[in-house]
């Protein structure tokens, strides 16, 4: 009976162990295989060597595989991709001319060429080498008309602002010329700068300004700033008025002078003015 256990003990030995084999190879065909390890060898670039002419030839030619050519190498560059430009838009230039009112009754030719004169100018304004600017209409439907006291229809009531647009406004468009007059001579603003970029203007702000100094209902202060400005620019540009600081400004300097108790600040323009345009 000992015997027979021991057997017993054997065979179960053995099919334990035979269970251990075939479960490991089991185990072993489930396992994904490794990846196998890579070893690079860096690889030694060589520079290319230029092949040398054959002898007797030009340097200035090039190999072809095994075939020289004494031509040098054509380059091909990329065609240039021309971009079209788009044309210039060009500023409005539109403006309504000032209506020039020749006195009646002037006999005299030299007067009345004078007076032609200012309506050429008032309907020429850009001879004088002015250059439109685009804002400049938006500037105007801002400021025109001008309102009374601030007050007006045009609903910019307050000073700064008022200054603020006067101040944006070109002196080489002429189109603000109207503007300035009316503000400064108007009576609206007063101040150097008005003054001084209706002068700059030049020979187109004069039909403007003659209507202000021949205005006997208007206040003498409001005349003599015209007459300020009319008389500068008479200074400056005198051959291309064409006889106006002559005939038209220099006869109302003296008839300032010729009366009897002459305003203030006009009389201060005549006396100040006279002998530089006579």
């Amino acid at each position: 009976m000992v015997r027979n256990i021991l057997s017993n003990r054997l065979l179960i030995g053995l099919l334990i162990l035979v269970i251990c084999a075939v479960a490991g190879l089991y185990l072993l065909q489930m396992q994904p295989p490794k990846e196998p390890i890579i070893i690079y060898k860096p690889v030694e670039v060589e520079e290319p060597v230029a092949k040398p002419p054959p002898p007797g030839a030009s340097p200035n030619g090039h190999w072809h595989g095994d075939e020289w050519h004494a031509e040098p190498h054509e380059t091909h560059d990329p065609p240039e991709t021309l971009v079209p430009l788009e044309p210039a838009v060009e500023a409005s230039r539109d403006y309504t001319p000032t209506v020039v009112e020749i006195p009646e009754g002037i006999t005299d030719p030299e007067v009345l060429a004078a007076w032609q004169r200012v309506d050429d100018i008032a309907n020429n304004i850009w001879e004088w080498g002015g250059v439109a600017n685009a804002e400049t209409p938006g500037l105007i439907a801002k400021l025109m008309p001008a309102p009374d006291g601030f007050s007006g229809p045009s609903g910019h009531s307050d000073m700064e602002e008022t200054f603020n647009l006067l101040g944006s406004l070109d002196t080489n468009d002429p189109r603000t010329i109207e503007v300035l007059a009316t503000y400064y001579c108007g009576g609206r603003v007063g101040g150097v700068d008005p003054r001084d970029m209706l002068v700059e203007m030049g020979v187109p702000a004069v039909p403007y300004l003659i209507p202000y100094i021949l205005d006997m209902e208007s206040s003498p202060v409001l005349r003599s700033r015209a007459l300020e400005v009319l008389c500068q620019i008479g200074e400056r540009h005198r051959e291309g008025l064409d006889g106006i600081v002559e005939h038209i400004i220099v006869p109302r300097l003296e008839a300032i002078l010729a009366q009897e108790n002459p305003d203030y600040f006009e009389g201060r323009d005549a006396r100040e003015y006279l002998p530089r345009l006579r």
